[in-house]
């Protein structure tokens, strides 16, 4: 009992002490420290999961936006392109303007040359005309004359008939032989009226008999001041056959026996033309090329054809 005293008083000594540590300890709830962690990861899950939504969302709108990207990106490829093709189909509207440009000046020259050649041609066919009218005439020509006049029973065209008939049997009555379709006796004699007979078959578009006229005036009066003209429309007659060698030949030798006529530059460009159609275009590019040399005063109208005729025979500017 003695012994139990003292180990009471320790006790005494020491329960404040163990009351004061007591009381500054923190309170422990038992249990709250667990569930309050357990919400929280709770929640640091819910917003895990959210936050996985919005980056999946997130990466679908990146997607769409890349597809929109790639979608404005063909776009503006597509657009490039379309640019591109305007822009060559503006240069081929450009090129076919121009290209329809010089060919309505080339049209436009070639129908002056063709006024000209009408008007050329009219000139000719009054001469013509003139010739054949009022040819020469003979005392026995006088006397047909005087004989229809008294007849009263003939006209104007058969006055001139029967003048071209008495011509020609008195002009060269040794001149015999057959001509084709023409008679030799049919013929004039004498260089003008013969050559007016040919020029006269040739605005017929008696070819043929033009051709054969010609022939005979050149073989009778090659020396006549009209056998380079003569020439050169046997040329011509011989084109209007379709007889493009025989015609380049004729073409030929009227630049060479009358190179000083008029028609002389058109002869060169008409060979030309014989030379394109018988398939020897270096041939026709080298007589286009002589004409400006020989003819360089050859008349605008002449220059034009040789223009026209070098584009058609491929020639090299």
């Amino acid at each position: 009992m003695i012994r139990m005293v003292p180990l009471i008083a320790a006790l005494a000594l020491f329960a404040p002490i163990e009351a004061g540590a007591q009381s500054n300890r923190a309170p422990i709830t038992r249990g709250a420290t667990s569930g309050d962690l357990a919400a929280t990861v709770t929640d640091m899950r819910q917003r895990m999961a959210q936050m996985d939504l919005e980056q999946k969302r997130l990466g679908d709108e990146i997607n769409r936006l890349n597809g929109e990207v790639e979608t404005l990106r063909f776009l503006l490829s597509q657009s490039r392109d379309e640019s591109e093709r305007m822009q060559q189909d503006d240069q081929r509207i450009g090129q076919s303007i121009r290209e329809l440009t010089e060919q309505n000046e080339r049209m436009r020259r070639q129908i002056s040359a063709l006024q000209e050649d009408v008007s050329q041609n009219r000139v000719e066919i009054g001469d013509v005309e003139e010739n054949a009218e009022t040819p020469p005439r003979s005392e026995a020509g006088t006397s047909s004359d005087s004989e229809v006049r008294e007849a009263g029973t003939g006209s104007n065209a058969q006055a001139r008939a029967a003048d071209t008939a008495q011509t020609a049997t008195m002009g060269n009555p040794d001149y015999q032989g057959s001509l084709g379709t023409l008679r030799a006796s049919d013929l004039p004699g004498e260089a003008g009226p013969l050559f007016a007979a040919a020029k006269s078959r040739l605005l017929k578009f008696d070819y043929a008999g033009a051709e054969e006229a010609f022939r005979a005036f050149l073989d009778q009066f090659s020396d006549d001041p009209q056998a380079g003209e003569a020439q050169y429309w046997l040329a011509e007659t011989l084109f209007q056959q379709e007889a493009y060698g025989e015609s380049g030949e004729a073409y030929l030798k009227m630049i060479r026996e009358y190179p000083d006529d008029a028609r002389a530059p058109d002869a060169l460009v008409k060979l030309a033309r014989s030379m394109r159609l018988v398939g020897d275009t270096d041939r026709a590019c080298e007589a286009l090329d002589v004409l400006p040399q020989q003819y360089p005063n050859a008349s605008g109208v002449t220059r034009n054809l040789a223009a026209l005729e070098r584009t058609r025979a491929g020639c090299s500017a």
